[in-house]
């Protein structure tokens, strides 16, 4: 009776995603679960010792079956638990409901989730924007990488090739300054990764990175990459990078596809998906999803800052070895720091401290992860050393990182000339359902034109405004039977979509004509943005099959 009164009282909507603090006997919860008929329960209980148990109950048994109910301890509802659990898009679905019963016992462990939650949250509206922001010039290059994509020798190829050995992933904060020498006293004795804004300092004092790793899509990314003093080493990249770093990169290149529209683009062309490492809102996040990939124990993190040390933003020899913190207090954040005192911190570093934390927690499985970055931010779940008492302590024995990784990168056979003479045609093809496409959406947005002009008449004559919509049913309903074939705009379409979504167009209307006109004009923004999308993706489809073509000739 307690837990269908609580049920009641939750401000919810049939496709929600509530989350629960609280599970105690469950009654309150499969109460809440019969008014989600389409949305479901993530559950967090802080009293630990339930959570063994709660698959078994009979109260909510079926619902944990069906995946209507998630059931998380308060572990692992630490920082960013969210991600993979609710459309980033539609964060105004998730609604937050406490067990009041519950909270009585456990008002410390309440807060500490909600602080957690409200971060999880934050971090996933920051990544949806980024999404919304990139997602054509993302779509851009990926078809301008395709053939390098193909050609490049897939991630999945390095599962576990250097299983227990240590590795070192090398990123560009300021205190790289004060250690970034010793990485000489570990090559060869350790797997050298070291992300793109790192590459000039670590290049200038002659070290070869054993592999690099870059995917940021815009143009400034490939300044990291110009003249530098080292070439040959191994890039893994990933689908979206600028493309130009790969046309000139002087080594071998380790594909990874991250983003499940562009995998399904692949597999639908009957490809295979070269390998999908995380990448995460850094390029660290990307190394770091590929050192647990090589199977690398210890991971030993060097100018991860994720701070502002000594006054500055990046380590010296970097592109941005000149920028300087900001001075705006709002963006400013003082947390913990690695030698147990405080730094500064900025917004959008703090956001990508917590997402590497929530990262280590969830995939680390009992590996080593070192911070041995001597400066900036406290990283949780990693322990503290200099990057000296590392080397000595987990670099002892040599190997050839280097001789390995060419062996698998020269045995590696690429797909044979037919395949790509037949990917070229295929998407020659798939540019002629993009132009059928786009030719029916100018039909439409020439009749939703008209309809408006029409509505607005002083006397709207409603015969032809019925005509009008009956021919638009009909462009509907071409574009519904072509649907299957806009995978390639998928991305590109985000931002419109997202727009349409947000209901900017559902405005509740005074009457029936200007209700026609809000509906003229969703229409309107619907078509133009659809036709604009495939006009980007269609000219980048076009140089993919030349590119391609000119590699299978």
């Amino acid at each position: 009776m307690e837990g269908r009164r609580w049920a009641e009282g939750v401000d919810c909507q049939p496709d929600d995603i509530v989350i629960v603090l609280g599970i105690g006997l469950g009654y309150h919860i499969k109460a809440l679960a019969r008014k989600l008929t389409s949305g479901k329960i993530i559950a967090i209980e802080p009293h630990e010792e339930l959570i063994a148990s709660c698959s078994n109950y009979w109260v909510f048994k079926d619902l944990i079956t069906k995946n209507k109910v998630i059931i998380l301890s308060s572990e692992q509802s630490s920082k960013n638990f969210l991600a993979g659990l609710v459309d980033p898009f539609h964060l105004e679905k998730v609604k937050i409901a406490e067990y009041h019963p519950l909270r009585y016992y456990f008002s410390r462990e309440f807060i500490d989730i909600l602080r957690e939650i409200n971060n999880s949250l934050s971090h996933l509206f920051v990544s949806a924007n980024t999404v919304l922001y990139f997602s054509r010039t993302w779509t851009q290059n990926f078809f301008a990488n395709l053939d390098k994509i193909l050609t490049a020798v897939p991630a999945d190829l390095f599962k576990d090739v250097f299983l227990n050995r240590p590795g070192i992933i090398v990123s560009a904060g300021p205190s790289l300054n004060k250690n970034i020498h010793l990485l000489k006293k570990a090559k060869g004795k350790a797997v050298i990764i070291v992300v793109g804004t790192a590459l000039r300092p670590v290049t200038a004092i002659d070290v070869k990175p054993d592999i690099a790793v870059s995917l940021d899509g815009s143009e400034a990314n490939y300044r990291h990459f110009q003249e530098l003093s080292i070439s040959g080493f191994p890039l893994l990249f990933d689908a979206i990078i600028y493309p130009q770093i790969l046309r000139e990169h002087q080594g071998p290149l380790i594909a990874s596809v991250f983003y499940d529209t562009f995998s399904r683009w692949l597999i639908n062309s009957g490809l295979q998906v070269p390998g999908q490492i995380s990448i995460g809102p850094s390029v660290a996040n990307m190394a770091f999803d590929f050192a647990l990939k090589l199977g690398l124990d210890p991971i030993i993190f060097i100018g991860q800052d994720l701070a502002f040390s000594d006054g500055h933003t990046h380590a010296r020899g970097t592109v941005y070895e000149k920028n300087k913190p900001t001075d705006d207090k709002a963006n400013l954040l003082e947390i913990d720091g690695f030698d147990g005192g405080k730094v500064l911190t900025s917004r959008s570093l703090h956001s990508m401290l917590l997402y590497l934390e929530t990262q280590i927690a969830l995939t680390a499985n009992g590996r080593n992860i070192i911070n041995a970055t001597e400066g900036g931010a406290k990283i949780a779940r990693t322990r503290a050393m200099t990057l000296n008492e590392a080397i000595n302590l987990y670099c002892k024995d040599k190997f050839d990182p280097e001789e390995k990784i060419q062996a698998i990168c020269s045995s590696y056979n690429p797909p044979g000339l037919d395949a790509m003479g037949k990917l070229a045609q295929k998407i020659k093809e798939e540019i002629g359902v993009l132009e059928k496409t786009s030719k029916i959406a100018r039909s439409g947005l020439r009749l939703a034109n008209n309809l408006e002009l029409l509505l607005r008449a002083k006397e709207p004559l409603q015969h032809k405004i019925n005509k009008l919509l009956k021919r638009l049913d009909a462009v509907d309903k071409e574009l519904k039977n072509l649907s299957a074939g806009l995978l390639p705009v998928d991305m590109a379409f985000q931002p419109v979509w997202f727009y349409l979504n947000k209901g900017a167009f559902d405005k509740e209307a005074e009457d029936q004509y200007t209700e026609g006109i809000r509906l003229a004009k969703k229409t309107q923004f619907l078509y133009h943005g659809l036709i604009e999308s495939i006009n980007i993706v269609k000219e980048s489809m076009l140089q993919a099959a030349k590119n391609i073509d000119r590699g299978s000739e």
